[in-house]
Parts: C-alpha cells; structure tokens; sequence
C-alpha cells in the first residue's frame, strides 16, 4: 500500500504564516518609500537603496573591511565568548544544582553580579584588554554566561527524584547518577538555556562594536551613522538580524540531532 510522503500540514502551516508576514513587512515597506513616499530617505530607504548598497559593501570596503570581512569579524568575537560561556557555564549550573553547600556559597555572589548589565563592563574591559578582541569577546561571555548556568541548574533540579532513587538502587554512584540518569533528562533545559545565551551574546556583541569596534557589524552601523549613509545602518541591522536566525537555526538542528525523542 503506497504511503503519503506529502508534508505535514502541521510543519509547512507555520513555514507558510512566517512567509506571508515577511511578504506583508516587505510589501509595507515598498508602499511607503517607493510608492506612495510617506517616508524619505533620509529616515528609511527603500528596499532597493539597501539591496544596492548591499551589493555595493560587499565589493568595496567601508570602516576597514568589505561587509563580509565585518561579519566574519563579528562571527569571531562572538564565538570566542559563546563558547567559554558554554564551557563554563552549563558544567557550573550542573554543579549548582547538584552540590547543595556550593550552591549555597556561590548563589548570593552569582545572584548579585548577573543582574549587573553586560555593557556596564565595557570600562572595566577596556582598562584591562584595550579596544580588543577580548574586550568585546569578555561583553559576550558576561551576557551568555548566566543563561547557560541558570537553565543548566533548573534542568539539574526539575530532574524527577524517582529516577535519580532508581539509579541508585541498581549501584549507581553519584557521578554515574549524574551522568548516565540527570544530565540526559536536563539537555533539553541545557539546550534551551545554549539558545537564550546565544542571543543574548549576539545581541551584547553588536552593542560593544558599537562602543569600542574598529570592525564589525556594529561598528559597519556606528561608521553608517558617522557617514550619514541611512542605507549602510540598514544593511547592518539587517545582516545581524538574519545572522542571527542562521545561528539559532543551526542550534535547532544540532539539538534535535542529538535529542530526537523531542517534539520538532
């Protein structure tokens, strides 16, 4: 008996509704710049303004670097504090949760430095690397490193005790306990809290180019404002935007390769 292989409506319904409100923002913009002029220049190119001036910065240099060389510059900063905040910060939310007198001890200290906004940093981070790598690498792990240990920890904790009685009662010790039973059950937390730290990296890492870049996408937005040019602004908005769907898609994709007992 042949089957179905047609998609699901359930998947292709929400690719659909996403498609058509990015033609109606698409087509809104159109009306309002090209055709019907409500808004100049000045305040909001058009679509082909940015296209062309997209076109324009990836042939020729601005601020240092044709546009790619700027996303790659940005793609480097970032990683370099996404991933020590991933390093160090879900295997810390793990002992967090899972070592009640350490977490007792570091919670207050934890507690009062993750509220301390990521850019209030910067001065301190300028003192001690300079207009660096480091320096906007360090704004990053500072803005991601806290998702990654507080979901980390939630996952430990929401673990259903049975299961942890279990393994115990068929010879497991602790760090096997942890390791075969807890950490399993809590990736999906772990995963949730790897995306919010990746946005929230991607996000501090534009506002530190804006402050002490000499490359990059914010810097590209900073010098489009220096410039005066409302289209190089837009092309930068515009490539942090879509960068950061490409990454949080990847995320997606790795986190239902390695768990994909979860719903899609």
């Amino acid at each position: 008996m042949a089957v179905n292989a047609s998609p699901s409506p359930i998947l292709s319904r929400p690719l659909a509704y996403g498609a058509t409100s990015l033609g109606i923002l698409a087509l809104a913009w159109v009306l309002a710049t090209s055709v019907l002029g409500w808004v100049g220049p000045e305040v909001l190119p058009s679509p082909l303004a940015v296209i062309a001036r997209f076109a324009n910065l990836i042939v020729e240099p601005f601020a240092g670097a044709a546009l790619f060389g700027h996303v790659l510059a940005s793609l480097e900063r970032w990683s370099y504090g996404v991933f020590f905040a991933i390093v160090l910060g879900v295997p810390f939310g793990i002992f967090f949760a899972w070592v009640p007198w350490f977490r007792a001890v570091v919670n207050p200290v934890f507690e009062t430095l993750r509220y301390i906004p990521p850019f209030a940093w910067v001065p301190i981070a300028i003192l001690w690397f300079g207009a660096s790598t480091a320096t906007q690498a360090m704004v990053v792990f500072i803005a991601a490193f806290p998702a990654c240990v507080i979901n980390a920890q939630l996952g430990v904790q929401h673990v259903d005790n049975i299961l942890v009685q279990a393994a115990r009662v068929f010879g497991a010790d602790q760090l096997n306990t942890l390791r075969r039973v807890v950490v399993p059950v809590a990736t999906p937390s772990i995963f949730t809290g790897i995306r919010i730290a990746i946005s929230n990296g991607w996000m501090a890492l534009v506002g530190a180019e804006l402050v002490v870049g000499k490359t990059g996408l914010g810097f590209l937005i900073a010098q489009g404002q220096q410039n005066d040019s409302v289209s190089t602004i837009f092309v930068g908005i515009i490539a942090i935007g879509v960068l950061g769907v490409l990454i949080d898609l990847c995320v997606q994709r790795l986190e239902r390769r390695l768990m994909p007992w979860q719903l899609p």
